[in-house]
């Protein structure tokens, strides 16, 4: 896929972010400053499954327009495919697919994001 063709298909903020991604540690960094009992810079972080060719300026507009809220840092990660368990042996084997997550740190100033 062609860079311009790849911002063409990204300019919807419902293209970039595919999905929240809901564990425990990202519920964890998501809770509002004072409660629990991490400290407050770990806090209003959210975690989302973003598009493979989406860059940290699209991710960052994407999440403002989405949820009208002010993003203060954006960190990436490609996640790689990891091979896959079959019961037949290696004929059947396969690999889980590529990934990006991207971790939003909003101000303090911003509203919380209700995922849930």
């Amino acid at each position: 896929m062609s860079k311009n063709r790849a911002s063409n298909l990204l300019s919807s903020p419902y293209a970039i972010l595919q999905r929240p991604v809901m564990t425990e540690k990202s519920h964890a960094m998501a809770a509002a400053p004072g409660e629990g009992k991490d400290e407050e810079g770990k806090k209003r972080r959210y975690t989302f499954e973003v598009h493979p060719k989406a860059n940290k300026h699209q991710i960052r507009s994407a999440v403002e327009q989405a949820f009208g809220v002010t993003v203060d840092v954006v960190n990436t990660m490609i996640v790689k495919p990891r091979k896959k368990a079959s019961r037949g042996g290696a004929r059947n084997g396969g690999f889980s697919r590529l990934r990006k997550k991207a971790v939003i740190r909003l101000t303090k100033e911003s509203k919380q994001i209700d995922l849930i």
